[in-house]
């Protein structure tokens, strides 16, 4: 009897023990999957891409792809004045809107899916190395720092926009690095089997290009720089060491050294000549030299709750800090590695904000690096310190993400609206006006018109005077151009906070098209002029664009 009930007990022990490692395994893939379909699952039921950024990809990344094929990317116009994102704009983007068809809502979510499931795996990957350092930690607390920052409210809604290209960047860097450390790992004291060296190779060759993708999917990529004499003075011995196995060692790491250090110098070089030559992307932003220092060197350090929509990182910046300082006093050479995370991280969120405007999607470097060196100080604090954390992460999820996806979503509903009325109106060839927009906005809603069908209206032949406008968010129309309609402008429709309003006696005067009006915010009433080929880029958002 007590040998069979030995046997039960072994039985169930493994079936225990099988149980746990399934768990583990299949709960981090339940919790990426999870909450990457459930950021982007609110762009399944989209009409249409956002006028902010989306169409950018839409319009231009079959031409940037193919330039850059070609090799005349920089050369060809097919982005923004002086920026440089192949990665994103021509790779991403093509891949997100053209494959495996054409432009395609639902396939660009699925698309969406697998950009949040990168961002999380990264900032995993990071949180995890930190962590790998001290073997103290639990291995589910690892998840706390990507859940941190991807519930976030207002990061939660950049993941869930298509536009930022922060989250690739942070993707394909951590991740193309990590790769590429394995696979060199692999080539220097991995097996000496042509298999083993050979899938080294490949892994190195993988993580490359993941690597150059998240180079080139945001100029502020160029601070890894700063990020390399932290880490050769963290690596200190090691180095010495693989540098000491012989030549061949040596010359692989030059290498590989080199490899990793060209794109960033490409970047810097390319922006660098654009700044010199009075290249601007956008319309200069008349900040004082004052607020855009704030916004460059003083705010990430508050930690932003007004713009990211929480508290958390207030608290959590000087944890992260203290960590620094503490290792650092203890001598300890993790220090280096801490310190040159935060402050890669603190750079590229800089670099970013030094114009000024103070968007949350900006934050995002600095605040996954905040997550990652702050949660090595977790690792060492009491259980319950660690379930108030997560009790602060979970109580995001539950009152503020979902409203701020929400209310981001109606916006987005608002545009889709924007663009339905619009097509409606110029198939029926009746002059439209678009009234308070921004100035992307307006450029952006001819270039979807492919994505309806357009409300239809009566045919504007044989009555030139007839005009129409389509006013966002139903403000009042500009004095100035509601005086140009005899009668008063009549309200035909309102839906989403979008309106449509008739004028059966418009007297024109000049009023520049979407496209003219691009390089100044301050006009608010542009004429849609709907055009067989889309504006180049470059010549989009210029001062020298204005009328």
């Amino acid at each position: 009897m007590s040998v069979a009930y030995e046997q039960q007990r072994i039985r169930t022990g493994t079936a225990g023990q099988r149980a746990a490692v399934v768990a583990r395994r299949f709960v981090p893939f339940a919790l990426v999957g999870g909450l990457s379909v459930g950021i982007q699952w609110v762009r399944f039921g989209m009409k249409t891409p956002s006028l902010v950024d989306d169409w950018f990809g839409v319009t231009y990344s079959r031409p940037a792809l193919h330039a850059l094929l070609h090799g005349r990317y920089s050369s060809a116009g097919v982005d923004f004045a002086g920026r440089i994102r192949p990665g994103y704009t021509a790779v991403w983007n093509y891949a997100q809107w053209h494959l495996p068809t054409g432009p395609s809502i639902p396939v660009a979510a699925a698309w969406g899916v697998v950009r949040v499931a990168l961002f999380l795996i990264a900032a995993w990957v990071l949180a995890r190395w930190i962590l790998a350092r001290r073997s103290l930690a639990s291995p589910h607390l690892v998840w706390l720092a990507p859940l941190a920052v991807a519930l976030t409210p207002q990061i939660a809604v950049d993941l869930a926009r298509y536009g930022p290209g922060e989250p690739m960047m942070i993707a394909g860097l951590i991740i193309g690095l990590a790769l590429i450390g394995t696979g060199a790992r692999g080539l220097l004291v991995g097996g000496s089997s042509t298999r083993d060296r050979t899938l080294a190779a490949l892994v190195v060759a993988a993580g490359y290009v993941i690597y150059l993708i998240g180079v080139y999917s945001k100029e502020a990529s160029l601070c890894l720089l700063v990020f390399i004499p932290f880490f050769v003075k963290w690596l200190g011995p090691r180095l010495r060491a693989e540098l000491m196995r012989g030549r061949k060692a040596r010359s692989m790491l030059a290498l590989l050294g080199v490899l990793i250090i060209a794109p960033l110098v490409h970047v810097t070089t390319h922006l660098a000549i654009a700044v010199a030559g009075g290249q601007r992307p956008y319309p200069n932003v008349d900040l004082s030299f004052r607020t855009k220092l704030f916004a460059a060197g003083v705010s990430p350090f508050f930690g932003e709750p007004g713009v990211l929509g929480t508290w958390l990182w207030s608290l959590a910046v000087p944890a992260a800090l203290v960590v620094v300082i503490t290792t650092a006093r203890r001598r300890e050479r993790d220090a280096w590695l801490f310190a040159g995370i935060l402050v890669t991280g603190f750079l590229m969120s800089a670099v970013a904000l030094a114009r000024g405007p103070t968007p949350s999607w900006y934050y995002i470097p600095w605040v996954v690096a905040v997550a990652s060196v702050a949660l090595r100080g977790l690792a060492h604090a009491k259980l319950v310190v660690q379930l108030a954390v997560g009790l602060i992460v979970l109580s995001m999820t539950l009152l503020h993400t979902p409203s701020a996806i929400a209310d981001w979503a109606r916006t987005e509903r608002s545009g889709s609206t924007a663009v339905e009325l619009a097509k409606g109106v110029t198939t029926a060839g009746c002059p439209l006006y678009l009234a308070n927009f921004d100035i992307e906005q307006r450029v952006a809603i001819p270039q979807l018109f492919g994505f309806v069908d357009g409300e239809r209206i009566a045919s504007c032949t044989g009555r030139r005077s007839t005009a129409y406008a389509v006013d966002w968010q139903a403000r009042s129309l500009p004095p100035d151009f509601a005086a140009q309609c005899g009668g008063g402008w009549r309200t035909l429709r309102v839906q989403n906070q979008v309106s449509l309003l008739g004028c059966r006696s418009f007297r024109e005067q000049a009023i520049p098209d979407q496209v003219a009006a691009s390089g100044n915010p301050r006009i608010t009433v542009v004429r849609l002029r709907p055009t067989r080929r889309a504006p180049t880029p470059d010549s989009l958002f210029q001062a020298s664009s204005l009328p």
